[in-house]
């Protein structure tokens, strides 16, 4: 998971492919739609442990996985991003003249990347654009890493720690 904040090697091969992408949009502007720089950066930087970083929960996504003994139940939670993708995409190859730096797009691309796990109605349906209250978690622990794009990893280090969150959260 800290890979991609400590692994030189590994930010520099992504950054050439950003840049390579950046100039390809760019050389050929009516070839490439906003839909195209979302795919770009979701293959680039999509799937990986570390992409998609969980910092929250919703209450309502904490007692649906309380009332399943916190494991994951199947099609009824998600993880929506607290900024969505294609502005980000946008702001990355098709708002800017100059690709941004190397240091300059590790640090827009992680804050923009981050998630928060809730129920399917949650992330469809938010009102006036505003994003759901939820209870934050440290994404330095490493818990629910990436497996498939949309999926993450539940093991039993993502079930302890979310019966012990629950445990900690005062009677509603």
């Amino acid at each position: 998971m800290q890979t991609i904040y400590t692994n030189e090697h590994l930010r520099r091969a992504l950054y050439s492919i950003y840049t390579a992408q950046f100039h390809a949009i760019r050389s050929y502007p009516e070839g490439f739609t906003k839909a195209d720089a979302t795919r770009m950066l979701t293959s680039l930087m999509g799937a990986r442990p570390w992409s998609w970083r969980v910092v929250g929960v919703t209450r309502a996504a904490l007692d649906l996985f309380a009332a399943n003994d916190f494991k994951r139940p199947p099609h009824q939670l998600q993880r929506g991003h607290k900024q969505d993708r294609s502005s980000t995409a946008q702001a990355l190859y098709l708002d800017i003249a100059e690709p941004m730096t190397l240091v300059q797009f590790f640090e827009f691309f992680l804050d923009r990347d981050m998630t928060v796990i809730m129920t399917n109605e949650e992330n469809k349906h938010r009102p006036d654009g505003a994003f759901p209250d939820y209870l934050s978690i440290d994404p330095m622990l490493g818990l629910f890493p990436s497996g498939t794009l949309v999926g993450w990893q539940h093991r039993k280090q993502e079930i302890k720690f979310l019966r012990e969150l629950h445990a900690a959260q005062s009677p509603r």
